[in-house]
């Protein structure tokens, strides 16, 4: 069957922004709300198991491209190729955030948080990997950046910001922590069924697999893509994870002692770190809607390269000593360029996507398998240096922070050789 695209209402973007939304929600309890749980929890927590944690949980991003063959391949008669997999999943994923405060006790927390994360990702993974091809299927070339420019900013957002409000929200109405695990747990679930509203485009599912992921994995120009894909996202784990640890540090609300944190008194964490959090985010959202109105309107791969430069240089920011509130502004920036460097990165792989129609949502749902594994080394890597570097706490950091400028600028080089014709829309437009 041909493709028929149905109309676009402005409905299904605010559709589809709330479930990235609380997509990133699901993500954020990890990256920012888990380790100060944990360090509330036991008292102390080292900043390098935490990444390393961290970075094996986040493990089913990295192979999102089976999800996309699943919502490519398989569907329902009624409910079309991606509703069914973007509602199953949510719903165990978020039946297990309702189980997960019960589950964790002091002596089990590092196990349980391992354990039960895996599956709670896995079941995000799917859910956002669906969602992706969706907004592929309905929307043209000249909407992509845009569209995923506010839906990845508002994924981004709730990666950054999420977890943190609402978990504030809670603590401020008199509730306690673990009811927000529970809220996350029912609002995924129902946010997932708002996509039935959306009507699918109509495209066959009689898709040959094997012939496609042939060409997909087997076309060298691709490999240059999925370059780029892991280095553009190589720094995001330290950005996400141990930013507002480092921000934490600074203000002097936790201690430390080599690379472990520890909880200093009974300090309540919650509300600075969501307002760490906050100020990342309007970043985020900022970034994210000039990067990808540049990248449509203008030039994608401009759109590229400001997005490196901003990064380059906020994480360069982060090795001047400075006062905490001054560390603030420096976040604004460096969540800017996350938005931004996302929304440009999605619109040049939505691109690439539509080279391959009987299986973009596997293209695309690849080139973003690529670059969680860039973030998942990213972790481990940062793991590592905080084990073999002894040094002040703020020259650790720093040293840190210059690798992760350094490293992704490594994007260049594959983007550089990439083909222009295949992601730009209007070439006459590049300088």
């Amino acid at each position: 069957m041909e493709n028929s695209n149905p109309e676009l209402k402005r409905s299904y973007i605010t559709i589809f922004s709330l479930n990235y939304f609380f997509q990133g929600c699901n993500q954020s309890f990890f990256t920012t709300i888990i380790p100060i749980y944990l360090l509330q929890l036991t008292t102390s927590l080292d900043a390098g198991e935490i990444s390393s944690i961290m970075s094996i949980v986040l493990l089913p991003f990295g192979v999102k491209f089976i999800y996309g063959i699943l919502s490519d391949k398989f569907g329902l008669k009624k409910l079309g190729r991606r509703k069914p997999w973007i509602i199953g999943p949510s719903i165990w994923a978020g039946l297990i955030w309702i189980l997960f405060p019960f589950i964790l006790n002091p002596s089990n927390a590092m196990t349980m948080v391992l354990v039960l994360g895996i599956i709670i990702v896995i079941g995000g993974a799917m859910g956002d990997t669906a969602i992706d091809g969706l907004i592929l299927d309905l929307y043209p070339k000249e909407k992509l950046g845009r569209v995923q420019g506010i839906c990845w900013g508002f994924r981004s957002v709730g990666i950054i910001a999420g977890g943190p409000l609402l978990v504030v929200f809670f603590l401020l109405t008199g509730g306690i922590i673990e009811y927000a695990f529970v809220a996350l747990g029912i609002i995924m679930i129902v946010f997932s069924f708002f996509t039935l509203i959306v009507k699918e485009a109509e495209k066959s599912i009689e898709v040959d697999v094997i012939a496609n992921l042939k060409v997909i994995f087997g076309k060298r120009k691709n490999w240059k893509v999925y370059g780029f894909s892991i280095f553009n996202a190589f720094c995001d784990g330290v950005i996400f994870v141990i930013l507002p640890l480092f921000i934490l540090i600074q203000w002097g609300l936790v201690g430390t002692t080599g690379s472990t944190i520890d909880l200093i008194g009974n300090s309540n964490l919650y509300a600075p770190n969501a307002l760490v959090a906050l100020i990342m985010g309007l970043g985020v959202i900022a970034g994210a809607i000039i990067g990808g109105r540049i990248a449509d309107l203008q030039s994608r791969k401009r759109s590229v390269y400001i997005s490196l430069i901003i990064t380059t240089g906020s994480f360069l920011l982060f090795i001047i000593p400075v006062p905490w509130y001054i560390l603030m502004i420096f976040a604004f920036l460096l969540g800017g360029s996350a938005g931004w460097r996302n929304s440009a990165f999605s619109a040049v792989i939505g691109q690439e996507s539509q080279l391959y129609p009987e299986m973009d949502s596997t293209y695309y749902a690849t080139c973003n398998s690529f670059a969680n594994l860039g973030t998942t080394v990213g972790l481990e890597l940062t793991s590592i240096l905080f084990t073999i570097i002894i040094l002040p706490t703020f020259t650790t950091y720093a040293i840190i922070f210059l690798t992760m400028a350094i490293i992704i600028n490594i994007s260049f080089i594959p983007f550089r050789s990439m083909d222009p014709n295949e992601y730009e829309i209007n070439l006459e437009n590049q300088s």
